[in-house]
């Protein structure tokens, strides 16, 4: 007969030790394991519970007319905010708060394609304006369904702590910036 079509023989259950003597068995009343736990439920995520959130973490953030959050983390700005047609991501939008130097613009396109290859997240892009090119990181994630606080901190946490990593590699690897000489 082929081996995996063996039956096997059920093995006993192994007997319980008995109690040492004179012990007496526990009956103390316990909830489940999972009521002992402090349980967290999903809620809407609205601009207002993101700021409580943030807030009772202890961070100081400006709430700007469009409901966004802003403030600044190892001095690199950042804005949280809910996107989306019916509001339904977070985004943790950093900004380097520098612009790259022209001659420094490949070397900073090989840096942000490197981590977006190498990392998961934040997803790091350059923008260009009419005052130069900067570097931004973002992290956004789904939150139409809701979110508990715990899930809120440990998002916003995560987009604030990559961002700030890529900026402090970036910046490490770049020149100083050029200050304008003091007038004699």
């Amino acid at each position: 007969m082929i081996g995996w079509l063996r039956r096997r023989r059920r093995r006993p259950a192994p007997t319980p030790r008995p109690a040492p003597r004179g012990a007496r068995p526990d009956t103390t009343a316990r909830p489940p394991a999972l009521l002992r736990r402090r349980v967290e439920t999903t809620e809407p995520v609205t601009p207002g519970r993101l700021r409580d959130v943030v807030a009772a973490r202890g961070y100081h953030v400006r709430v700007e007319p469009d409901a966004s959050l802003t403030g600044l983390w190892d001095g690199y700005p950042f804005q949280l905010r809910l996107t989306g047609t019916s509001q339904d991501y977070l985004s943790v939008l950093g900004t380097w708060g520098r612009s790259v130097p022209e001659e420094m613009g490949s070397a900073v396109a090989q840096a942000v394609n490197d981590w977006n290859r190498d990392k998961i997240w934040p997803t790091v892009f350059t923008v260009s304006d009419e005052s130069g090119t900067t570097v931004r990181t973002e992290i956004l994630a789904d939150v139409g369904a809701g979110a508990t606080d715990r899930q809120l901190v440990e998002l916003v946490e995560a987009g604030l702590s990559a961002g700030v990593q890529f900026f402090q590699a970036l910046g490490a690897s770049m020149p100083p910036p050029h200050e304008p000489s003091p007038e004699i």
